[in-house]
């Protein structure tokens, strides 16, 4: 019975970990009309700078989780303003062109 509530909350956790992901890759392509291939860059970022927080430098969860959510806050915001919007009004080629370098600098 402990296993199964084990599986239980950890399949939760991931399916909703997957619908944040899915949600996010929906609400950039809807508004931009653009697919952002930096999106899995940026939350495998996260994951990681959460995992070197909470394991590495034994920081409490919820401080760990405060502190990735404002990193990767600030991180989205500035490649929004130096990167993605000077291309506002370029051929929409331009931006996909631009989200694929970009994922491909973040790994």
């Amino acid at each position: 019975m402990d296993y199964f509530l084990e599986l239980l909350i950890t399949g939760l956790m991931l399916g909703g970990l997957y619908g944040v992901v899915a949600l996010g890759l929906v609400l950039i392509y809807k508004s931009t009309n653009v697919f952002n291939f930096a999106q899995g860059e940026l939350v495998m970022m996260g994951a990681f700078f959460f995992y070197t927080l909470s394991v590495m430098f034994g920081l409490p969860i919820w401080l760990s989780f405060l502190c990735t959510f404002l990193v990767c806050a600030a991180l989205g915001f500035l490649l929004e303003r130096a990167i993605l919007r000077p291309l506002i009004g370029q051929p929409i080629l331009t931006m996909i062109m631009m989200t694929i370098c970009l994922s491909a600098s973040l790994k």
